[in-house]
């Protein structure tokens, strides 16, 4: 699928969910019209109901969809007494917030960074592992300690991926090419080993091409360069969030086995109530009260409800 077809479903997808939109205004003239991006719904109507109890939520599909459906409203004058909440996923691209006020992009990669921190993974310990920072503290320290080294290794290895990855992005938004590279929730398979001890590559640049033939070809100065750019940043807020997640809920699964077996790090079994595995969006359902809430987000949702 070429750059210019993708654009194309894009402002299909726009044109439903504007279609919903006009239709709902009449029987929901009240409410606060919420127009989301794949499902990270879970995370935002949440923080959207403190400031609003009549919300009408609207997934356009992605972030493309959201911006089309965003100027099909704002070209009609008659939609302009609603009130509209837009929100979407910075990525790699460049920030839209500069010109078009209106819209919420997170100032991180995605709303799955917000879900990585250490501070929340207290959250996780304390309120799903029921560790106790004073009456387990030794075993609560010791698994803070292990997912701050084990995630640092993890922002090692992955440094190289999320650069290639952003420079086929730059390329993307320079350009309009077509990255010809469909990433999933996981790191490609193989590529990296994720243990309780440690977190190893098991990939090279000759690796990924091999792995995404189709993929633009980057230059390698221009790689080194976005290389040099994400070493100095804060890595678990401008890597893929998708990843980031990934690597929390196989943090957690791998202490959960600890727990329940081998018991190195936790001598107490944990029962979970989605068992021992848990994929992306069970994780952004199930943490979601422990994710961060930045103050932009409140400061945008006062805006949009007032």
């Amino acid at each position: 699928m070429s750059y210019i077809e993708e654009l194309r479903l894009s402002k299909d997808k726009a044109q439903v969910a504007f279609q919903e939109f006009a239709l709902s205004t009449s029987r929901f003239s009240s409410h606060l019209f919420c127009f989301f991006e794949g499902k990270d719904n879970s995370y935002y109507v949440p923080r959207i109901k403190r400031y609003v109890e009549n919300y009408h939520p609207i997934k356009c599909g992605n972030k493309d969809s959201v911006l089309n459906v965003h100027r099909l409203i704002s070209n009609r004058s008659e939609y302009s007494k609603y009130k509209k909440a837009f929100f979407i996923d910075r990525d790699f691209n460049t920030s839209v917030t500069a010109s078009i006020v209106p819209i919420f992009e997170t100032a991180c990669y995605s709303i799955e960074n917000l879900y990585v921190s250490p501070n929340v993974f207290k959250e996780i310990l304390t309120n799903e592992f029921h560790l106790s920072e004073i009456g387990d503290e030794l075993e609560f320290n010791t698994c803070l300690s292990l997912y701050k080294k084990r995630q640092e290794e993890f922002h090692n290895t992955m440094c190289l991926f999320n650069a290639w990855y952003a420079c086929l992005i730059d390329i993307r938004q320079t350009s309009r090419q077509k990255t010809n590279v469909s990433l999933d929730e996981k790191p490609p398979k193989n590529f990296i080993n994720i243990s309780l001890s440690a977190v190893s590559s098991n990939y090279d640049f000759e690796k990924i091409k091999t792995t995404f033939p189709d993929a633009t070809e980057i230059e390698d100065s221009k790689l080194q360069q976005k290389i040099t750019e994400f070493q100095s940043s804060d890595k678990s807020k401008v890597f893929r969030g998708k990843y980031e997640l990934h690597f929390l809920v196989r943090f957690i699964e791998l202490l959960l086995q600890d727990a329940n077996s081998s018991k190195n790090v936790l001598s107490k079994k944990v029962n979970f109530t989605f068992g021992d595995k848990l994929s992306n969006q069970q994780a952004i359902n199930v943490f979601e009260g422990y994710a961060e809430t930045p103050q932009q987000l409140l400061d945008y949702l006062e805006s949009v409800t007032r």
